[in-house]
């Protein structure tokens, strides 16, 4: 009886240590964090139990960040904001040629609202992106990535043409 206790939570350990990301999942549902709640609850948590990467850790800070759309209180709005806000710009400061972190931050100061005072790096992020994102190796990615940014309507179509490349 005992070993097979033993065996069943050696089992749950690993399988929990075990879980990864589904990167391509969060991505597609991205721009869906901010307006569904549940949706925003599961990838947060989730998100802070495995991410391990530059980019998961990326998309961490943008469903923490997105938390502070769907909770009443204004202080918890406000931590939400600024620690995400924190964790990634710590991420782009350490990794700042990653165009999927420059993608989240350009996203995120697109649509923050004005008073947040979170918009400095729009236009920076905006043409590193741009420039770069022809440059990923993750094709759907990258596409992904275009297709988010093409029905954002922040590009021009001569930019598009670029950003598509």
């Amino acid at each position: 009886m005992r070993i097979s206790i033993l065996c069943f939570l050696l089992l749950q350990m690993c399988l929990c240590h075990a879980q990864k990301v589904d990167l391509n999942g969060v991505r597609k549902n991205f721009n869906q964090g901010v307006k569904n709640k549940e949706l925003c609850e599961k990838y947060h948590e989730h998100l802070q139990e495995t991410a391990k990467t530059p980019v998961e850790k990326g998309y961490e800070a943008a469903f923490h960040m997105f938390m502070a759309k769907h909770t009443a209180n204004p202080i918890k709005k406000m931590s939400y904001f600024k620690n995400a806000k924190s964790m990634l710009e710590d991420l782009i400061e350490a990794n700042p040629q990653e165009v999927e972190l420059r993608f989240i931050r350009l996203c995120i100061q697109y649509y923050s609202p004005k008073y947040l005072g979170y918009h400095s790096e729009v236009e920076n992020d905006k043409t590193f992106v741009m420039n770069n994102l022809h440059k990923m190796s993750d094709k759907q990615a990258k596409q992904l990535i275009y297709n988010y940014l093409d029905g954002a309507k922040m590009y021009t179509d001569s930019e598009l043409a670029l950003l598509g490349r």
